[in-house]
């Protein structure tokens, strides 16, 4: 049957009005919280959260409507034609269509993920919607080849509901390992791509399942021999893959620092995503003033040569020791640096369990040299309701302003005091 003929009488495109509106809805259904891409975008934490529901759900579709496919041939007679056509040649046209289109209703909604974010695709984006075409194809095969033995009424559903258990459920499992076999798409965070260890994980035990069924089920008549390689294949991609994660976390080990990065200045050079450094000259200007105003108090020892903002570090953690600090500079953020986090980022934890409430008075003391001691204010009522209605507030205003009376020297050996009093209990009552 000619390839446009069969596209006419084909399960997977007369489904696709069901298809198509369902995955619509999933698409729609998940919308409102993908917006907040477009403040950061980065193509593959957009297309990743978009896709990460669908892809279950295609699975399965891929391979209940396949198995349909399979039985409507096996119902005309085609597989009794013998040598006339070539089994191979029989089973792929079939399979092609269903993948073709449930990865065209995949691209939609990866296309709607990006048009959210407002960015192209790239070739991270395109590794991904890869990983996602050889998933649906193995899972076509598989629903295909049991569609040919067993009659879709049962084998069809069956198969379906399956695919999609066998995908979803063991994301809600306490092995961490299992989340990245069964074909699921991690999400990726700004930065993030598909790791080579991940797409091998994710794509080789249900290429391996489908191979199997292909040797155990899939000449016109099953040999035993067959059937113990099948299980070998099977199991040897199940084992590798658990092999690859046995020791990885919920968060599989995806590639990290590709998105590209700006920086700009001297004394320190600030270093911000380029998707979200639209303010990086009027942050550098700040942080250089910041950080001599800090050093001239000596609150740190010198200037650090370079701060890079969190979401392009590596790891993605606050630091300020030594040259070269990590600070959230907000990339993308429409309010905004905080700088009452950038101030408690500099004083940081002189010890592991430090008296909260001292320990106030030196970061005060810190932003308040930085030049946004309303910020830390600020930021400290709507942390602490003790310190919005007691008179917390006015004790420590009052020793703001009797330290900033005092010599430059005392002022600087009053912070280390306060430093070493959150360490061993607090201030004297």
């Amino acid at each position: 049957m000619r390839f446009f003929s069969a596209l006419r009488t084909h399960a997977a495109v007369l489904a696709l009005p069901v298809t198509g509106f369902f995955f619509a809805y999933v698409f729609f259904a998940t919308k409102g919280r993908m917006s907040h891409f477009a403040a950061l975008p980065w193509p593959a934490e957009a297309v990743s959260f978009a896709i990460h529901a669908p892809v279950p759900l295609a699975a399965a579709a891929a391979a209940g409507l396949a198995a349909v496919e399979a039985t409507r041939l096996r119902a005309l007679g085609v597989w009794e034609m013998g040598p006339a056509r070539s089994e191979l040649r029989v089973a792929v046209q079939p399979i092609l269509i269903v993948v073709l289109t449930l990865a065209t209703l995949m691209a939609a909604i990866t296309a709607g993920a990006l048009w959210i974010a407002g960015v192209a695709p790239d070739v991270y984006v395109l590794h991904l919607f890869g990983v996602v075409v050889v998933l649906l194809t193995a899972h076509a095969i598989i629903g295909f080849l049991l569609g040919r033995r067993l009659h879709a009424l049962y084998s069809a559903p069956l198969i379906s509901i399956a695919v999609f258990v066998g995908i979803s459920f063991p994301l809600g499992t306490g092995s961490f390992w299992a989340h990245h076999v069964t074909g699921a798409i991690g999400l990726m965070t700004f930065g993030e791509a598909y790791s080579l260890p991940m797409t091998v994980a994710a794509v080789v035990p249900t290429v391996c399942l489908a191979l199997a069924f292909v040797l155990a089920i899939g000449p016109r008549r099953i040999r035993a021999g067959a059937v113990a390689l099948s299980l070998v294949i099977a199991g040897s991609g199940l084992l590798g893959a658990y092999g690859i994660t046995r020791e990885w976390t919920s968060f599989a080990p995806a590639a990290k620092g590709l998105a590209p990065v700006t920086c700009e200045g001297r004394a320190p050079e600030v270093c911000m995503p380029s998707a979200g450094s639209q303010d990086l000259g009027d942050t550098q200007a700040a942080l250089s003033d910041m950080t001599a105003s800090l050093r001239d108090n000596a609150i740190i020892a010198k200037i650090p040569t370079r701060i890079t903002d969190i979401t392009v570090s590596s790891p993605q953690l606050p630091d300020t020791g030594g040259e070269r600090w990590t600070l959230n500079l907000a990339a993308g953020r429409p309010d905004g640096v905080s700088w009452a986090d950038v101030a408690i980022d500099v004083v940081g934890m002189p010890c592991e369990t430090p008296d909260w409430n001292t320990l106030h008075y030196g970061t005060l003391w810190a932003a308040r040299t930085m030049g946004v001691a309303d910020d830390y204010l600020a930021w400290l009522s709507r942390e602490s309701q003790s310190f919005r209605i007691g008179d917390s507030k006015q004790q420590l205003l009052a020793e703001m302003d009797r330290v900033g009376g005092l010599p430059l020297n005392e002022q600087k050996l009053w912070y280390v005091e306060q430093l070493r009093l959150s360490c061993q209990g607090g201030r004297p009552g």
